[in-house]
């Protein structure tokens, strides 16, 4: 009974994920777009969206770890892989697995500016839709050795080798954000707001719309089937025997 269980929990987070992307939408066309200019002659902090072009922040352009090339945002990821051995009825199984070992986003805020002005968004370790994949590369561990004229890759360990994987947003790409904008020491700012979703994202407003809505339809629709499939196998264990 365990396992027609297992599928209807996982039935349940794939139609919660289809709920998100709904919120997401939801929230993006309740918002009102407003300049940095309407922001910062408006009396208080307004959720609303910004669109623009990604600048710098006061720290200035950032440098991605791994790439080395000028950005305002990254995002750098290190897997390892490696062979996990386990016994089972006396004997030794192994497979290959791959665990995060590093994770890091860039911790500075950067700009977005449009024709009116610009806007600090505070984006605290918040993903950006869409950031530009800079380095995706594998490095298999051990050593070359040259072995009567022939070049022999030589690893003794279990670890296999590193993945690097590397995202940015480069200074001028195209943005959106939804947030809580609002002045904060003399600053336009944009944060996460209470109550909402915070997007970052380099994609348009109707390409990220279509993108959630494509998103939507496959969570509800996809965990609707895995649920109704788990519920078919657990009448069929409960009352076949």
């Amino acid at each position: 009974m365990i396992a027609p269980l297992i599928v209807f929990i996982v039935g349940l987070a794939v139609l919660g994920w289809g709920f998100l992307q709904q919120r997401k939408r939801d929230a993006m066309a309740a918002t009102p777009t407003l300049t940095c200019a309407e922001i910062g002659s408006g009396a208080g902090p307004v959720t609303c969206e910004v669109k623009g072009a990604a600048t710098p922040g006061p720290h200035g352009p950032v440098t991605a770890p791994f790439s080395g090339r000028e950005c305002v945002w990254y995002h750098a990821k290190v897997s390892v892989r490696y062979e996990h051995h386990e016994y089972r009825d006396g004997r030794r199984r192994t497979t290959t697995r791959e665990r995060t070992v590093h994770d890091e986003t860039c911790p500075v805020p950067f700009g977005v500016k449009d024709a009116t002005g610009q806007i600090l968004v505070r984006h605290e370790g918040a993903s950006v839709d869409g950031a530009h994949q800079s380095v995706q590369r594998f490095e298999p561990a051990g050593q070359n050795v040259n072995l009567f004229g022939l070049n022999i890759r030589v690893n003794f360990s279990d670890v296999k080798g590193h993945r690097y994987e590397e995202w940015i947003v480069p200074p001028g790409q195209p943005m959106y954000v939804l947030g809580a904008a609002g002045v904060e020491n003399r600053q336009l700012t944009m944060r996460s707001p209470d109550g909402s979703p915070f997007i970052i994202s380099t994609r348009s407003e109707e390409q990220l719309s279509g993108r959630l809505r494509t998103s939507m339809y496959v969570g509800y629709t996809g965990g609707g089937v895995v649920i109704l499939g788990s519920l078919v196998w657990l009448a069929v264990k409960a009352f076949g025997g």
